[in-house]
């Protein structure tokens, strides 16, 4: 079995996000999978050098000490199937509304999320 080095983790599709935090006057930048870090810079690209200069830290400590590294989920691991439970009354409000726009509840859903997706969209 070949052991998962640096090169491995570094090349995973791991989730960054950076937003401009007005509080601070720059951009912060963190990667999802991993826990409690978090960057800053002036700029977009500033922040994601130091993203990826935490990441290559991160796993290098990690392996040398035999710490878990958390990978990116992987698109084989979902089948599409989504078990959504809400209230009545939203139920029937969303079954009006998918008649209004002639659409099936699931095709509307599918619509709604797809476009807030796209609002929060991770790099």
């Amino acid at each position: 079995m070949n052991k998962k080095n640096l090169n491995y983790y570094l090349n995973l599709p791991y989730s960054y996000i950076i937003d401009w935090s007005a509080a601070d006057n720059c951009f912060l930048g963190s990667i999802v999978e991993l826990e409690r870090n978090m960057t800053c810079g002036q700029t977009r690209e500033e922040v994601l050098s130091n993203l990826k200069e935490a990441l290559i830290s991160y796993v290098t400590t990690s392996l040398n000490n035999d710490i878990e590294i958390p990978e990116p989920l992987k698109i084989d691991d979902f089948k599409g199937n989504i078990t959504y439970r809400t209230s009545k009354e939203r139920h029937y409000k969303l079954a009006k509304q998918a008649k209004l726009y002639g659409k099936s509840i699931n095709a509307f859903i599918d619509e709604a999320i797809r476009e807030k997706l796209n609002e929060t969209a991770l790099s």
